[in-house]
């Protein structure tokens, strides 16, 4: 009897365990980055097509697509909005070429702390998750996030 109970229950419980592993609405992410026992909550995401590199970030706050135009652009935005989240450089095959956090007004570069997983098409969105390694623990980092980063598209220009 305790059986057919837990078998009802597991039936009963799929589609709410399915539905809360779905991507987030694009534009957005669900999860947290600590970094030595601090943590923020990560709820934007974007993506930002640079030509032969590719910017994913996943943030505490939106990051606007025209400012954002190249790496400069973005480092100077991030440091002067005190940007905290994670920063995914991608090749144009969407293969990842570094990973870093950004926390304290500064970019970390960490090769191998995070587990990062994508999907997409090549105009977006790029959806996934990014979790922390054992390489990662051990920098007392901790990321558990998954997102749906559009593509941002720069603002028109003004005449």
């Amino acid at each position: 009897m305790v059986g057919l109970r837990t078998l009802i229950w597991v039936i009963l419980a799929a589609p709410a365990i399915l539905l809360a592993q779905t991507a987030p609405a694009p534009g957005t992410a669900s999860g947290s980055l600590a970094v030595a026992g601090k943590s923020a909550t990560l709820g934007q995401a974007a993506a930002f097509n640079a030509g032969a590199q590719i910017y994913l970030v996943v943030s505490d706050q939106v990051i606007p697509p025209n400012e954002a135009k190249g790496e400069f652009e973005l480092a100077m935005y991030q440091f002067t909005h005190k940007v905290v989240g994670l920063e995914i450089t991608l090749d144009h095959t969407h293969k990842v070429t570094e990973t870093a956090y950004r926390w304290d007004l500064a970019k970390h570069v960490c090769a191998g702390c995070f587990d990062v997983t994508i999907a997409g098409g090549s105009d977006g969105p790029l959806t996934g998750s990014v979790k922390t390694t054992a390489k990662g623990e051990a920098e007392k980092l901790m990321v558990d996030v998954t997102f749906s980063a559009p593509f941002g598209k720069p603002s028109p220009k003004k005449p």
